[in-house]
């Protein structure tokens, strides 16, 4: 096998490792009075010391989708957060014994009317970043805060299982008029990865969960750059562009 041959089967390796471990991965739960949050940053992993669940072949995982083999449910109770389950990810939807586990890994949880305090989570949680089309869905997704991402939008801080900031906005808080910014990273070229731009919209109408916006500024006026800026936020038509507002930073009240 000549050189050639030998670097393309390495690069293709790569590249499909990277692929397999990039995988979208299935979020927790989040309840918050009304609110249903997704997490894509996992509490019960900093306590977790080995997989709850065994599947097929006795892998601790199911697929690729659910790296860590389980599905968790979370809520805050007087600003106290509460682990309500731990399911496996399949059809099965086996719930783990939460006492038992603990009892597994010599942890000895503190339980307030018979349900587990997170008292082992500390940490920020802010706007999920990853998936290109985010901030299009109703839906809102938090992960916690990596130091690349300075400008990131704090949306909750946990110390010792105790909430002690809660800055998610009401969706109804949102009016037509407000201005709205959002940082948004996009490559300018295969070279070049996380490049910054200021995206400005303006507000024109609220549907009770998405807001309809007019955008005022992709932070340059070069199209190429602009083009990826628009698939990076998802936008098809920029004519009817619905976006969920609480991934965004109001102008006035910047986060």
């Amino acid at each position: 096998m000549n050189i050639k041959k030998i670097l393309l089967i390495i690069v293709l390796g790569l590249l499909f490792s990277f692929k397999v471990n990039a995988t979208e991965q299935r979020p927790d739960l989040l309840i918050i009075n009304n609110d249903t949050i997704y997490l894509k940053s996992f509490p019960f992993n900093d306590i977790k010391k080995h997989g709850p669940f065994t599947y097929y072949d006795k892998y601790t995982f199911p697929h690729t989708g659910c790296w860590r083999g389980y599905i968790a449910t979370w809520k805050i109770i007087d600003n106290k957060l509460f682990l309500l389950e731990v399911k496996k990810a399949d059809r099965t939807e086996e719930k783990l014994d939460l006492l038992k586990y603990f009892e597994s890994i010599n942890y000895s949880p503190v339980l307030i009317d018979g349900l587990i305090m997170a008292d082992w989570y500390s940490d920020t949680l802010v706007d999920y970043l990853s998936s290109y089309d985010i901030i299009t869905r109703e839906e809102l997704y938090l992960e916690k805060r990596y130091s690349y991402r300075k400008n990131a939008i704090i949306q909750l801080i946990f110390k010792q299982g105790r909430l002690i900031e809660n800055r998610i906005r009401k969706i109804n808080s949102y009016k037509p008029g407000d201005i709205l910014w959002r940082d948004v990273y996009y490559s300018s070229s295969i070279f070049q990865d996380n490049v910054l731009a200021k995206v400005r919209v303006k507000i024109l109408k609220n549907n009770g969960s998405l807001v309809k916006v007019e955008i005022l500024d992709y932070g340059t006026s070069k199209k190429y750059r602009i083009k990826k800026i628009k698939y990076s936020l998802g936008i098809k038509n920029e004519e009817d562009n619905w976006f969920n507002p609480r991934y965004w930073n109001k102008e006035n009240n910047p986060q």
